[in-house]
């Protein structure tokens, strides 16, 4: 990809940095297939190579961040996915992060917004406050979750909370196969919602039929 820098701008580390992060793009669209954004959306500037050009442009032309370019960037989820399957090595990760300080020092947002993320960092890393917000999102009547005044966003983690809250108490039997071999069995809980799911498990696992199976040894001599 060709790019735009002046010299004043290539003085910044960062910047330096991403320019070459971006001459290694190639428009190939392979990141496309493996982006979740934009296989759910389909739209081309919520892929890797559309969220490129968009980065591209701010940081050559040097200009504050736009109510779209931020919500593009937004919804970027920082799976990286796309960095496994692009063939010339461009670090998307490192374009997305500095894109995004450059977002936070020249884009205000909106006021609803402001409140709602800064609730996020206040609550979400703190599983005793998560724990709190969570019963009281829980006592929140249906109405008042679904008020039109309240920001989209806000009223999606309202209806989350509820939605996790119905599915914890919901037990979908699962079909009995005869015992196959499996490497392993790996059982993910959340120790926040529910601290006794742990211990909730033990009988699940223990209904599971498999049997363990390990890789056969390797020939004397072989690594």
């Amino acid at each position: 990809m060709q790019t735009r820098f002046d010299a004043a701008q290539l003085t910044d580390p960062d910047t330096a940095e991403a320019e070459k992060v971006l001459r290694k793009c190639v428009h190939c669209g392979f990141c496309t297939a493996t982006c979740p954004t934009y296989v759910l959306l389909g739209d081309e500037l919520d892929s890797p190579r559309g969220r490129i050009y968009l980065i591209k442009d701010m940081l050559e032309q040097n200009r504050p961040a736009t109510a779209t370019v931020a919500r593009h960037l937004d919804r970027c989820l920082s799976c990286l996915a796309c960095m496994t399957t692009c063939p010339s090595g461009v670090h998307y990760q490192h374009l997305i992060d500095h894109a995004r300080v450059h977002v936070e020092m020249t884009y205000r947002r909106p006021l609803h917004e402001r409140w709602v993320r800064t609730l996020v960092a206040k609550v979400l890393p703190y599983p005793s406050r998560l724990r709190a917000a969570l019963a009281l999102a829980r006592r929140v009547p249906g109405p008042l979750r679904r008020a039109a005044w309240l920001p989209p966003s806000l009223r999606a983690m309202l209806q989350l909370a509820n939605t996790s809250a119905a599915r914890a108490h919901t037990v979908t039997p699962a079909p009995a196969p005869a015992p196959a071999p499996a490497p392993a069995l790996a059982l993910a809980l959340s120790v926040v919602p529910r601290p006794s799911a742990s211990r909730s498990a033990v009988p699940f696992r223990s209904a599971v039929p498999f049997r363990s199976w390990s890789w056969p040894p390797l020939p004397a001599g072989t690594r």
